[in-house]
């Protein structure tokens, strides 16, 4: 296999990914304290955070699409893991957008969190857990991407 996205290791993938995760949860918190606690700083810091999470999310995408293209075969236990996987991380970036959109329409000009927007931000928590599980399972349990 010779492409452009050879230039970047197999490893790619695993690389990104956890800044998906991190700022994820990060945002979430932030919605859930910004909830409680109502103050510009909090719906500031949600917002830039649920920004920061597309980003990485997109990013954790493409590196997953380069991950996989090292891969010789997918063993058939894996396959439909590896579908749930992909679509468990399309759903993390959906509830991520719709969140950004939701703090957008009913909390940044009040300089408050909205409640709408950070419980879809707590949504994508739970697909970006869900598919790190699914990724974690792939990885230790069937040795995707590790064995030869």
């Amino acid at each position: 296999m010779t492409g452009l996205e050879h230039l970047l290791p197999s490893t790619i993938h695993p690389m990104v990914v956890h800044f998906t995760i991190a700022i994820a949860y990060l945002a979430g918190a932030a919605g859930l304290v910004g909830v409680f606690r109502q103050t510009p700083f909090w719906s500031r810091a949600f917002l830039y955070l649920l920004l920061l999470g597309i980003v990485a999310t997109a990013s954790a995408a493409i590196a997953g699409v380069v991950s996989e293209s090292y891969l010789a075969r997918i063993p058939e236990p894996v396959a439909p893991l590896l579908h749930t996987h992909k679509e468990d991380g399309l759903w993390t970036g959906i509830f991520q957008v719709v969140a950004v959109a939701l703090q957008f329409a009913f909390g940044t000009r009040r300089a408050r969190v909205s409640w709408l927007a950070a419980g879809a931000a707590l949504v994508a928590c739970v697909f970006v857990t869900l598919a790190g599980h699914l990724g974690g399972t792939m990885v230790y349990h069937y040795g995707l991407g590790v064995k030869a």
